[in-house]
């Protein structure tokens, strides 16, 4: 059976219409030689099916040349998420800094014990959240905390923490500073880890 013949307003037609369907993002149809094209979303979606109903209705059952490209699917990378970051006292003179974090659904928790004092709390709460961190890795790649310490910049408190991993490389990352300076020390060693962590966690299932 030979192609229908047709005219741009018969092939702008079939376009919105098979643009119209479900998962299909582009429709190029080619009037001479007839072929047409459709750009989809996903490799699971029904739309070769459905293109080939909508080329019957319009009279191109056997001759329709169809081709289609998938676009290819990001996968989202996951992070470790905080959770919580949290200070008591124990005992006169000593603070317990606790951090929680989150990865793949499971949470991890540990905690640093020490001297009391605003500049060495939230040292506790950089190591608690280190120790953390640690764990989620199972002891595959280990971290110093050299410092951290909280900075005025463009009118704005930031605490900055300073990293090194065990090959020595240094790593820096900094959060606003809040009322809730546990939760912001946490924040910075994320923010610090954050590219270290994407490299050997997208390589593990579940993180470990």
């Amino acid at each position: 059976m030979p192609p229908l013949a047709m005219d741009a307003a018969a092939a702008e037609r079939l376009r919105t219409e098979l643009e119209a369907l479900d998962g299909v993002r582009r429709a190029i149809v080619d009037a001479d030689p007839f072929r047409v094209y459709l750009i989809c979303e996903r490799a699971d979606c029904p739309a070769e099916m459905q293109a080939r109903a909508v080329l019957a209705r319009a009279g191109h059952a056997a001759d329709a040349e169809l081709h289609l490209a998938f676009l290819p699917q990001t996968e989202t990378r996951k992070r470790v998420r905080f959770v919580a970051a949290y200070l008591t006292k124990p005992n006169v003179g000593r603070a317990l800094a606790k951090v929680t974090l989150e990865w793949a659904g499971q949470t991890f928790e540990d905690a640093v014990e020490g001297e009391s004092g605003p500049a060495l709390e939230l040292r506790h709460a950089a190591a608690a959240t280190l120790r953390t961190l640690e764990a989620i890795l199972q002891g595959r790649v280990q971290f110093s905390l050299v410092g951290i310490k909280t900075f005025r910049a463009f009118d704005t408190e930031l605490i900055v923490v300073l990293l090194r991993t065990e090959g020595g490389v240094p790593l820096v990352g900094a959060s606003l500073a809040t009322t809730d300076g546990y939760r912001s020390a946490a924040l910075a060693v994320l923010n610090a880890t954050n590219r270290v962590l994407g490299n050997y966690l997208a390589n593990s299932e579940g993180g470990a």
